[in-house]
């Protein structure tokens, strides 16, 4: 018996909960369940068993149009749960997840008592993935050939249809005229994977640490969380602190916090798309999950460099969907959750890209010299994408503006790469800085900055907006 992260939703039929691999962070609704065994394969899905993918290559084809993988990785823990994705430029991607990973063929219709499954990211501004979940119609087959525990790789082949939920503009369902939430679907076809290299992951699901702390009242009733988990998701490049309480009556209390977030106060949401925060009760037994609405969260402290994240939280609980009368007053919410640090961690760093939202995966802050100037690069990645701003040490709080290169030592440079090891790089022309501190003593810089990002050479007339940057940086 295993936890693992599914989303999903209620409706007027009373579909079935769906169950996925823990991992696998499917984005409907936030919901956990727990599940005890796998079934066999039964059912049909078209399958073409030809393997026509090069060595270390996933491939396969998605309604009809070629997808073949910038890269493919594969995980195989300790429960012999095999997680294998394939991923294209722009977020697009193919996940598939099985139990008792072995030579032979699964179902990928996730069920109640199947937790196979496959997932389609598309990439687009919907970061709800396609899933086989068998109560919307999804259904799907993967074939292992060949588990090669000497050279860990996976060869196999696999189709399936997926499903999701249809959202709006602003994140919600959208329901048809009886009520019921509108779903959309995917094929996926001819999919095959060869020798693909897989890691080993002992590390299990969450992680426990006798230093988490957790605590609430649940309509005034104390919840004594009897076990705690911490785990690490990353959503559409969005990387996620999720803090899980459970008590000894099978109680649970979910916090999703993205980890951007930082300190202070902040409103919860009532539907998320895996990348938002919110606040997730259910009542065990077999009940379902009650969502924020409304719900706040002050955090106290918010050490990515050390792993420490300590916040209070309220949140009344109801219904996402509005279809249940169910509210629950979750009050004096508290918890002290440790996770894995990240070197330099407290360097904050963000921009817009053409008014689309750029909050890096890593930022890397170092210090070079150019004639007789230090100058501090802050070099940063969201997926494929690089931005980074480099200046002398010798700025001070002022207003700059920025040049296409550095030559002397003293120039200040911002540098936007859409698709690192593809696209060119382009500088800026022109752009501007603002340091806003600059504490010598603690060593810490804070600033803003925009540019125009173009192509020097005059070749490529594509530009790039660089707006409302900000940054605070410890040096290093």
């Amino acid at each position: 018996m295993f936890k693992f992260a599914f989303i999903t939703y209620q409706t007027n039929l009373s579909m079935k909960k769906m169950y996925l691999i823990k991992g696998m962070l499917l984005v409907f609704l936030a919901f956990q369940f727990i599940a005890c065994e796998n079934e066999p394969l039964t059912g049909e899905f078209p399958q073409d068993d030809q393997n026509d993918a090069d060595e270390g290559q996933f491939r396969a084809q998605v309604d009809g149009q070629e997808f073949i993988a910038v890269t493919a990785t594969a995980i195989l823990n300790s429960d012999n749960e095999l997680v294998i994705t394939g991923e294209k430029s722009g977020g697009e991607s193919i996940t598939l997840g099985v139990t008792n990973a072995a030579v032979g063929s699964f179902n990928l219709a996730t069920s109640q008592i199947n937790e196979n499954a496959g997932a389609y990211f598309d990439g687009s501004t919907n970061v709800v993935p396609y899933v086989t979940a068998e109560a919307f119609g999804g259904l799907g087959q993967l074939k292992i050939t060949e588990l090669d525990t000497a050279e860990q790789t996976v060869t196999g082949t696999f189709s399936f249809r997926g499903v999701r939920l249809k959202i709006d503009a602003d994140g919600n369902p959208v329901l048809d005229g009886s009520g019921n939430p509108v779903m959309e679907e995917v094929e996926i076809t001819s999919g095959a994977f060869n020798a693909i290299a897989y890691q080993l992951d002992d590390t299990g699901g969450g992680t426990g640490n006798s230093n988490d702390e957790f605590f609430a009242k649940v309509d005034g009733v104390d919840f004594i969380a009897e076990s705690i988990s911490v785990t690490e998701p990353v959503v559409g490049e969005v990387h996620m602190i999720k803090v899980e309480a459970v008590s000894n009556t099978g109680e649970l209390l979910r916090i999703d916090v993205p980890r951007s977030l930082g300190e202070g106060t902040f409103d919860m949401v009532r539907i998320s798309d895996g990348t938002k925060l919110i606040a997730v009760y259910n009542a065990g037994s077999g009940t379902e999950n009650l969502t924020s609405n409304p719900g706040t969260i002050t955090i106290s402290e918010f050490d990515l460099e050390l792993g420490v994240l300590k916040a209070t939280f309220n949140f009344t609980g109801t219904d996402p969907l509005n279809q249940l009368p169910d509210v629950v007053e979750v009050t004096e919410g508290s918890f002290t959750a440790n996770f894995e640090g990240i070197p330099g961690g407290n360097n904050t760093f963000s921009a817009n890209v053409n008014s689309v939202t750029y909050n890096p995966d890593d930022i890397s802050v170092t210090i070079s010299n150019v004639n007789q100037y230090p100058r501090l690069t802050i070099s940063t990645t969201k997926g494929d994408q690089n931005l980074e701003i480099s200046f002398p040490l010798t700025v001070t709080e002022d207003t700059f503006d920025m040049e296409t290169e550095v030559v002397d030592g003293d120039e200040i440079v911002g540098l936007y790469t859409p698709v690192v090891g593809t696209s060119i790089t382009y500088v800026s022309n022109p752009g501007s800085l603002v340091i806003t501190n600059y504490n010598m003593e603690d060593g810490i810089i804070e600033g803003t900055f925009n540019f125009t990002g173009v192509d020097t050479t005059g070749q490529d007339p594509t530009t790039y907006q660089i707006t409302g940057g900000t940054f605070l940086v410890v040096l290093p």
